[in-house]
C-alpha cells in the first residue's frame, strides 16, 4: 500500500498541487510497485535521543571492524567490491555485513571479525556491492538534466547500503512515464531503486564560536572574502601536507584564490584550495601562514570559551551509524547515517555536490544544521568522520550531508596527513 503523509498549510496554489500530486501518485500506486514509489521521506528510527555514550560505544565496535578489514583487504574502503556494510539495532547493536562477492579473503573476515566482535557482528548475502549501488547513483545524478526534461524534478540521489537500494528524491513527477525512465536510463530494475516523492525537499550550503583563537581546531567560525553577504563559515580539522599547515573546511567557503582568510576577526592565512566548483567536491583547505597559530586535533563542541573535546582517530562512514557534528550557528547536533554516497543540486549554485553522506536529524534536535554551520567537524566518539557540506529540510525531517574525510589522500595526495595531536604545534 503506497503511503501518504498529509501536509498542512501553505496557499491555495499550494494545496491544489499536492493534490494533484496525491492523484498522481493513486494513479502510480495502481501500476508500480509498492517498494519502487514512496510518498514520504523515510524517518528511519530517529525519534528517540541517542546519548554520547551510545555514539562512543558503538564507535569502538565499528572501529575494531574497520581496523580488521583494512588489515586484511588493504584499505576499509575496499569491502565496497564485496558487498555492503550498515548497522541494524532492531534487537540491539549489530555491525551486519553483507557479501556478493565471497573468497579467501572474505572467509578470513568471517572469522576473525566473528572471533573479535561475536553477536556484535553478522555476515549475510548481499544482492549488490555497494560499488554497483553507486554506479546506478551516479548514472542517474549524470542525466539529471535529461530527467528533468521530461518533468521528473531531481532534488538527491542517494546510495542505501541498510535497504540495498538507491533513494530518489523527487519533488516533482509530471507523469508516470517520466518516473519510469529512472530505471531506464540507470539499466538498474525497480526493485533497487526507490523513489520518494517530496514537494517540500530543499538542499542548501549554509554560510553564518565567535572569537580569535590562538590554536585552531574543528568547530571555530572563520570570514572569507568571496560572498558579501553570507562570509561566515566554521572549521572541521586541522592537517598537514609536506611543510605546510592547513585548517580543511567545505569546500564552498572557499574559491582557491589565496583570498586573505581570517578567524574571527584577525588573519588566519589565505584560501588555498576549493574543488567545490570545478568537481562538485565539498571540501576546501586553508593555508595556516599566521605564524601566531597552532594547530590541533581539539573540538570546540558544548562548551562557551574553549574546546572540550577531541578526535584521536579517522575512520569511515557507515549506514545507521550515529554521528555529529559542531557548528558555529547550531552547535552540536546529532543524526543517523541513512545514504552513505549521496548526489545532490545546491538550490543556490546550481552545482551538482558528489558523493556526500545523508545524515538525517534524530528527534532530539529539530535543525540539524543552518547557514554558518558548513564546513563543520562530523565524528563519533573520538573518531573524525567527515566535513558537514550541506543541509536540507522538507516538512517534517531536517537532514545534513557531510564529505568524507576517508577520501583526503584521494583528493590531496599521499603527503596529506589528518592532524591528531594533542600537542599544538
Amino acid at each position: 500500500m503506497l503511503l501518504w503523509e498529509n501536509i498542512q498549510g501553505g496557499s491555495m496554489m499550494r494545496m491544489n498541487k499536492i493534490l494533484c500530486l496525491v492523484v498522481f501518485l493513486f494513479i502510480v500506486s495502481i501500476f508500480v510497485d509498492d517498494s519502487y514509489v514512496d510518498a514520504r521521506p523515510s524517518a528511519l528510527n530517529v525519534e528517540h535521543e541517542v546519548s554520547e555514550e551510545q555514539i562512543a560505544e558503538e564507535m569502538v565496535y565499528l572501529m575494531q571492524m574497520q581496523e580488521k578489514v583494512s588489515e586484511i583487504l588493504g584499505s576499509y574502503e575496499a569491502i565496497q567490491d564485496y558487498g555492503t556494510v550498515h548497522i541494524d539495532r532492531s534487537n540491539g547493536f549489530k555491525i551486519v555485513i553483507g557479501f556478493k562477492v565471497e573468497d579467501s579473503k572474505t572467509a578470513r573476515i568471517k572469522a576473525e571479525l566473528g572471533e573479535l566482535l561475536s553477536n556484535r557482528v553478522a555476515f549475510v548475502p548481499s544482492k549488490f556491492t555497494y560499488h554497483e549501488l553507486n554506479e546506478i547513483k551516479d548514472q542517474i545524478i549524470d542525466q539529471k538534466q535529461q530527467l528533468e526534461s521530461t518533468g521528473t524534478v531531481i532534488s538527491s540521489v542517494g546510495v542505501d547500503e541498510a535497504q540495498q537500494r538507491v533513494n530518489v528524491t523527487v519533488t516533482e513527477a509530471k507523469d508516470l512515464k517520466s518516473l519510469n525512465q529512472l530505471s531506464e536510463v540507470s539499466k538498474a530494475g525497480n526493485d533497487v531503486i526507490h523513489i520518494v516523492i517530496d514537494p517540500e525537499a530543499k538542499n542548501y550550503t549554509e554560510f553564518s564560536r565567535r572569537d580569535n583563537h590562538t590554536i585552531l581546531g574543528g568547530g571555530i567560525g572563520f570570514l572569507f572574502s568571496p560572498y558579501a553577504t553570507h562570509n561566515y563559515c566554521t572549521t572541521a580539522f586541522t592537517a598537514t601536507k609536506d611543510e605546510k599547515k592547513f585548517i580543511v573546511t567545505a569546500g564552498h567557503c572557499l574559491n582557491g584564490n589565496q583570498a586573505i582568510v581570517k578567524q574571527w576577526d584577525n588573519n588566519v592565512g589565505r584560501d588555498h584550495v576549493s574543488y567545490f566548483s570545478s568537481k562538485g567536491i565539498d571540501v576546501g583547505l586553508i593555508d595556516v601562514t599566521n605564524s601566531g597559530r597552532k594547530i590541533s586535533n581539539s573540538i570546540f563542541k558544548n562548551a562557551v570559551t574553549n574546546y572540550d573535546a577531541k578526535y584521536t582517530q579517522s575512520g569511515s562512514f557507515v549506514a545507521n551509524q550515529y554521528v555529529c557534528k559542531s557548528g558555529l550557528t547550531t552547535g552540536y547536533t546529532c543524526g543517523q547515517v541513512q545514504e552513505t554516497s549521496t548526489s545532490f543540486e545546491d538550490s543556490i549554485t546550481g552545482i551538482t555536490v558528489r558523493d556526500v553522506v545523508k545524515i538525517v536529524a534524530t528527534g532530539n534536535y529539530k535543525d540539524y544544521s543552518q547557514g554558518g554551520d558548513s564546513g563543520s567537524i562530523t565524528w563519533a566518539g573520538d573518531v573524525l568522520l567527515g566535513i558537514h557540506s550541506a543541509g536540507g529540510d522538507s516538512q517534517n525531517q531536517s537532514w545534513g550531508y557531510a564529505a568524507k574525510t576517508s577520501k583526503m589522500t584521494e583528493y590531496f595526495g599521499t603527503t596529506f596527513k589528518i592532524n591528531k595531536s594533542s600537542t599544538p604545534f
